[in-house]
Parts: C-alpha cells; structure tokens; sequence
C-alpha cells in the first residue's frame, strides 16, 4: 500500500507543466499533474483511458471542437482515442490516472 501526502508532491514550472510519478505499475500509472496559468496537458495520451481529478484551480478541457469549464473536485473520465488537451485558467492540480493498454 501507498499513501501519500499530494502536498507534499506539489511543484510548478513557469516553463511546462509538472507531472510527478506517484504510482507506476504494469497497467495503471498515477500522477500528480501541477500546472501554471495557461499552461496546457494531457494532449499525448490520446491512445490511452485517463481519469483526471482536479484538486486544486480552475480550468478547462477541450475534447475536439468542444471546451467545458472545470474546477476543484471535478472529475474528468477520457476514453482511449478521444482527442483532448486541459488547459489551467488558473494554477491548478489534479490527480491524473491513466490506464496502460495491455
């Protein structure tokens, strides 16, 4: 068993988003994703299941030609080979778990 503080694991870059491994196994990997204003993520997972819990801030995620608002404690469930990218409006975190084919 894991259990982590994601405090403790939060870190920003004025330059690109931060993704810190927290959990990485054979077919299941954990993240905590740490963004700055107007940073985007997520766009080269395209071919895999993510689930995306934001923790902390505001922003949005944009699905093809679609964009919808999301903050804290929104949870965000992409299928595999579903074009997206999300967008941080303000400094945000979330905790992002991405399900490895196989």
């Amino acid at each position: 068993m894991g259990e982590f503080n994601l405090e403790d694991f939060v870190s920003f870059s004025e330059n690109n988003a931060v993704l810190t491994d927290l959990c990485d196994s054979e077919k299941v990997r954990v993240n905590l994703l740490c963004m700055e204003e107007g940073q985007t993520a997520l766009e080269d997972t395209n071919d895999q299941k993510v689930v995306v819990i934001v923790n902390t801030g505001s922003g949005s995620v944009v699905t093809g030609e679609v964009e919808q608002e999301v903050e804290e404690g929104t949870l965000i469930m992409f299928e595999s080979g579903e074009t997206r990218s999300l967008k941080a409006k303000t400094k945000l975190t979330a905790l992002v778990t991405t399900i490895l084919k196989g």
